[in-house]
């Protein structure tokens, strides 16, 4: 009989799968996938998630070149973005089965800070991880 995993660790894989490691990246996600489809710009989504528009226009960029959204040209200033039910989807409906509660959007926050940290370091990108981690929400 094969065991459990420990949750630290399905979020891990479930976060891998998706490619995020970033929780601006997951908040953007979360909002489009609520919406599925939302005429704004990226300054506008900025605002309701309380990012910079800067976060959030690098967040809505990584999506897209990952497959998880598409977006319009801009017109007058918004651009229409839409969730895309693509794959993996099933590692997707965990970590927002795990945001419901609490303890879960703890977690979920530990574990991309982790990913954030290990993954600029590997890359050499110091500054960006100070100035990312500085915009990150802070739980209460």
């Amino acid at each position: 009989m094969e065991r459990e995993k420990p949750l630290g660790l399905l979020v891990e894989e479930c976060l891998e799968s998706l490619d995020l490691a970033l929780l601006a990246d997951w908040d953007v996600l979360i909002f489009l996938c609520r919406h599925r489809a939302s005429l704004a710009s990226a300054g506008q989504i900025a605002r309701l998630l309380g990012y910079t528009s800067s976060v959030v226009g690098d967040a809505l960029d990584r999506l897209e070149s990952r497959g998880l959204l598409q977006r319009s040209r801009a017109s007058q200033g918004v651009r229409l973005y839409q969730f895309l039910n693509s794959p993996p989807l099933d590692g997707f409906q965990q970590l927002i089965s795990l945001a419901e509660s609490r303890n879960g959007r703890l977690l979920l926050g530990k574990k991309l800070r982790q990913r954030a940290s290990r993954r600029q370091l590997r890359d050499g990108d110091i500054g960006r991880l100070a100035k990312e981690s500085s915009a990150w929400p802070q739980a209460v």
